[in-house]
C-alpha cells in the first residue's frame, strides 16, 4: 500500500523531480558562469539606477582631447614651456609646474597615473626639475608604478619602477600601483587596490599600495583602507561624472588662476592621468559603454569609494548553492501543485522570481550588497513554467477523458463545456435540482412488430434498424444541446436543461425544435427502409416540463448520469394520451406554457394524471410542412 502511494506521489510530481535534479546538476557545474551572471545583472541595475552625485573633494585632472590640441598649437604661445608640448611624451618639467600648481591651487594629495620608469628624453636636467617639486611636496604626491605579465612559454612578472634619476634625497617617493583585475568577461570591476594585495602575493614586497589607498594614507584620511577582494567598486556613473579639469586649465596660466580662486581644488585629492583615446587606457566597465572607462576615472572611483566607506560587496554562491536551489525547486512545485488550474501556479511563481529579482536590485542599490539571487529566481521562473506545463497537460487529459465520458449521454456541445471546467464537474454532474423539460419518444406498436419479426428470424434486422433510429434520435437530441438520459427498449429519454442549466423558455424551444426533426427524421428513415421493401415505423414524442434531481446516481462500480422526479412520470403518463389522441407530439401544459403563442397547439383537454391530479394536455399539429412553423430563434 505504502509503495503504491509513493509511486503515485513520483507520478504526480515527476517533472519537479526531474527538473530539481536538472538544477542541481546544472547549478554545480555552471557555478562560475552563474557568479558572473550575477555580476553582469549588478552591473545592469547600477546602470539603470542612473549617475550618482560623487564626493566633491575628488578630482580629475585629465590629459584629454583638448589638452592634445591645444599643445599641437602652443607653439604660438609665449610661454617657452607650453612650446615645448608639441609631441609626447611631454617633458617632466611640464608635470613639475602641474604639481606645483595643484599644492598652490590647494590640493590636499595629488597622484599620477602616468608611468615614470625610464630617465627623461629632455635630459638629466628635466629629470632634476621634477624631482625637485617632488622633493618638496613629498608628503602630497604619489607616482603610478606597474606590473607587466610577461607572455611567452614561461609566464614572468616585472614591476615596472620609478626612474632614479627622479630620486633626488634618500626619502624614497611614495608609489602607489595601477594595475586593475579584470574579470573574465574582460569588465574591470575589483578595486585596484585590492589587485595590489594579490600581486604583491605573487611578485614580493616590493610591489606598494595601489594608489588610491597610497594617496589616502597619505592624506591621513578617516576611510576605507581594507583589502578585501569581494568588495567592488559601485561607480558613479560615465565617463566625466567624476569631476574632471583639462591639464590645459592647469597648464594655463590665465586659466590656471581662474581655477586657483574658485576653490574647486581647496582639499581636493587630485588624480592626473590620460583620458584620450590616443593613450589606450580605456577599459571595459560599468558605464563604460562602447568607448570605455578612463583608467584614471576607475581610480578615482575606487578613492571616492574609499572615502565614502562604500563599496558593492559581492558573496559569491556558496558551494552547496546548487543543491539549496534544487530544495527550492522541489519545494515550490509540490506547493504550487495544489493549484490545479496552470495560470495561477505560473503566476505564482514568476512573481515570486520577479519579487526575488527586485529584491537583489534593490539590495545592489540600497544596500550595496551582491547576493547570488538570480539562480533561485531562474529556479522558481522555471518551476513555474514546468509546473504550469505539467498541469495543463494533465488538465487537458482530464478534459479528453471526461469528454469521452460525458460523451456517451450528453450533445458534443455540453460535453466540451463540462469539460472544460473539470474542476466544476463535480458540482455540476454531483446532484441538484433543475427545472428542465424532459422528451421521450417511442415507437407505436413496437411489440407487435418485434413478436412478428422475431418469428420470422429477423432479429438482426430489427436490432439494425433500431439502432439506426437511436443514432438519429440522438443527433437531433445533440444538435440542439440535450442530453440523452437512457434507451428503455424502443424509447428514448432526453433532457433539457441538465447539467448545463438554461432557461424554461430555451429549454422548452429546444424540445420542440428537436421533436420536429425527429418527426422528419423518421420520414427520411422510412423512405429509406419502404425502398428496401421494409415496412415504416411511427413515433409519439412527449414533452413534459417540471424539476428534477440530476445527477450521477448508481452503485460504487457503476453510475449513469440520469435524472427522476415528476417530469419524467409526467412524460410516461403522457405517452397513454399521445397514443389515445392518435398525435405525433403531445405536451405537458407547463411546456406550452413556456413556447411563444404562435405556435399551433392543439388543445386536446383535461386528463388525470396519477400523481398530478386533472392535467391539460396539448399536441403540436405538424401536418403542413416544418418550414411554416413560427421562427425560433436560434
Amino acid at each position: 500500500m505504502k509503495e503504491r502511494t509513493a509511486l503515485r506521489w513520483i507520478r504526480r510530481h515527476g517533472a519537479i523531480l526531474l527538473l530539481s535534479g536538472a538544477v542541481a546538476a546544472a547549478g554545480g557545474i555552471g557555478r562560475d558562469w552563474l557568479g558572473r551572471i550575477d555580476l553582469r545583472f549588478a552591473g545592469w541595475v547600477q546602470e539603470t539606477r542612473g549617475s550618482r552625485t560623487p564626493p566633491n573633494d575628488v578630482v580629475i585632472l585629465a590629459i584629454d582631447d583638448f589638452s592634445l590640441q591645444q599643445a599641437a598649437n602652443a607653439d604660438l604661445s609665449d610661454d617657452p614651456l607650453l612650446q615645448s608640448l608639441s609631441q609626447w611624451p611631454w617633458p617632466r618639467r611640464v608635470h613639475q609646474r602641474v604639481l606645483n600648481r595643484l599644492i598652490e591651487a590647494g590640493a590636499s594629495t595629488v597622484g599620477f597615473d602616468l608611468l615614470f620608469e625610464a630617465p627623461s628624453s629632455y635630459g638629466p636636467d628635466d629629470d632634476m626639475a621634477f624631482a625637485s617639486a617632488l622633493k618638496r611636496h613629498h608628503d602630497q604626491v604619489a607616482l603610478g608604478v606597474q606590473v607587466l605579465n610577461g607572455r611567452g612559454p614561461v609566464a614572468s612578472m616585472a614591476l615596472l619602477d620609478l626612474t632614479a634619476t627622479l630620486q633626488s634625497s634618500n626619502k624614497p617617493l611614495n608609489r602607489g600601483l595601477l594595475n586593475g583585475s579584470p574579470d573574465e568577461d574582460g569588465v574591470i570591476r575589483q578595486r585596484p587596490g585590492d589587485s595590489a594585495v594579490e600581486i604583491r602575493q605573487q611578485l614580493n614586497s616590493a610591489v606598494p599600495d595601489g594608489l588610491a589607498v597610497t594617496l589616502l594614507k597619505l592624506g591621513n584620511a578617516d576611510a576605507d583602507l581594507s583589502t578585501r577582494s569581494s568588495n567592488l567598486l559601485d561607480p558613479y556613473g560615465p565617463p566625466g561624472t567624476i569631476a574632471t579639469l583639462s591639464i590645459w586649465e592647469i597648464l594655463d596660466t590665465r586659466a590656471f588662476t581662474s581655477i586657483k580662486s574658485s576653490g574647486l581644488l581647496s582639499n581636493a585629492t587630485v588624480l592626473v592621468g590620460p583620458t584620450a583615446a590616443v593613450f589606450q587606457d580605456l577599459h571595459p566597465a560599468v558605464f563604460s559603454g562602447a568607448q570605455g572607462m578612463p583608467g584614471v576615472e576607475l581610480l578615482a572611483t575606487e578613492l571616492a569609494n574609499r572615502l565614502e566607506d562604500r563599496s558593492l560587496h559581492w558573496v559569491p554562491a556558496p558551494a552547496s548553492w546548487n543543491f539549496l536551489m534544487a530544495g527550492l525547486v522541489l519545494v515550490a512545485g509540490i506547493t504550487a501543485s495544489k493549484q490545479e488550474r496552470p495560470l495561477p501556479r505560473l503566476n505564482v511563481l514568476l512573481a515570486s522570481s520577479a519579487i526575488l529579482v527586485a529584491a537583489g536590485a534593490g539590495l545592489v542599490v540600497w544596500g550595496g550588497l551582491l547576493l547570488p539571487l538570480l539562480g533561485p529566481a531562474a529556479s522558481l521562473a522555471l518551476t513555474g513554467i514546468v509546473s504550469s506545463a505539467d498541469a495543463t497537460i494533465r488538465l487537458q487529459w482530464q478534459r479528453r477523458r471526461l469528454r469521452r465520458t460525458l460523451g456517451r449521454y450528453l450533445s458534443p456541445a455540453v460535453a466540451a463545456e463540462i469539460a472544460d471546467q473539470p474542476e466544476e464537474a463535480d458540482e455540476l454532474l454531483g446532484g441538484k435540482m433543475m427545472d428542465v423539460v424532459i422528451l421521450m419518444s417511442d415507437i407505436r406498436g413496437f411489440t407487435a412488430f418485434t413478436q412478428t419479426m422475431t418469428e420470422q428470424g429477423r432479429v438482426k434486422e430489427l436490432v439494425d434498424r433500431l439502432n439506426a433510429y437511436f443514432s438519429e434520435v440522438v443527433d437531433a437530441v445533440h444538435a440542439e444541446e440535450g442530453t440523452v438520459d437512457k434507451f428503455i427498449g424502443d424509447a428514448a429519454l432526453a433532457v433539457f436543461g441538465a447539467p448545463i442549466e438554461k432557461s424554461s423558455s430555451t429549454n422548452a424551444l429546444a424540445a420542440v425544435r428537436t421533436a420536429i426533426e425527429l418527426e422528419q427524421r423518421l420520414d427520411d428513415l422510412n423512405h429509406a427502409w419502404a425502398a428496401e421493401g421494409h415496412s415504416p415505423w411511427k413515433q409519439v414524442v412527449i414533452l413534459s416540463y417540471g424539476s428534477v434531481v440530476s445527477g450521477n446516481i448508481g452503485s460504487t462500480s457503476r453510475m449513469d448520469y440520469t435524472v427522476i422526479g415528476d417530469a419524467v412520470n409526467m412524460a410516461s403518463r403522457l405517452e397513454t394520451i399521445a397514443k389515445q389522441c392518435d398525435q405525433g407530439i403531445v405536451m405537458s401544459a407547463a411546456v406550452a406554457k413556456h413556447l411563444p403563442g404562435d405556435w399551433p397547439l392543439l388543445d386536446l383537454g383535461t386528463f388525470p394524471i396519477r400523481g398530478q391530479g386533472e392535467q391539460r394536455v396539448f399536441a403540436l399539429q405538424t401536418d403542413t410542412n416544418k418550414d411554416t412553423h413560427p421562427a425560433i430563434d436560434q
